[in-house]
């Protein structure tokens, strides 16, 4: 897989992000991408509640797993719909990364969203309901029906 931007990785190396929340606010937006660097007090907040204090073991055993580990050769493998999410501005994981296991995945479906690494928290509301607009179709009487390819893949799911 391909890293993300050197500087956003070089951030990550200290442990100082776990351990200050000033800090951990401070570099959110160049280490998150998206809404957190559109708005600092949503990083802030963001930040104090999941921000903790981590062992350096582990903290250490986190870091060697982004640099060793790949899931690259079972990819093909996967069977499941699989529907694959990735921000265009996340500096931690690139969008081609997602390209990437798109194409090793059969069948499976990619969305890229306008945010960053947490948006997926920060903006779920408004994320889940633009997918649901890509993919349903709501009809004149305000109920939402299936697209043909939900009903498609909901058809395969069974067989």
């Amino acid at each position: 897989m391909v890293p993300g931007h050197p500087r956003a990785l070089l951030r990550m190396l200290s442990p100082r992000r776990n351990r200050d929340h000033g800090y951990a606010a401070s570099i959110a937006g160049e280490l998150y991408g998206g809404s957190v660097r559109d708005d600092p007090t949503l990083a802030r907040a963001m930040l104090r509640a999941t921000t903790r204090m981590i062992a350096t073991r582990g903290y250490g055993y986190q870091l060697l797993a982004t640099v060793g580990w790949t899931s690259l050769p079972p990819l093909p493998l996967v069977r499941q719909l699989t529907l694959i999410l990735a921000g265009d501005d996340d500096p931690i994981i690139p969008v081609i990364n997602a390209r990437i296991m798109h194409r090793f995945i059969p069948g499976s479906e990619l969305t890229i969203y306008r945010g960053g690494h947490l948006d997926l928290i920060t903006e779920a509301g408004h994320l889940a309901v633009s997918y649901l607009h890509m993919h349903r179709v709501c009809e004149s009487d305000g109920n939402v029906s299936e697209s043909p390819r939900i009903r498609a893949s909901s058809q395969l799911n069974r067989a």
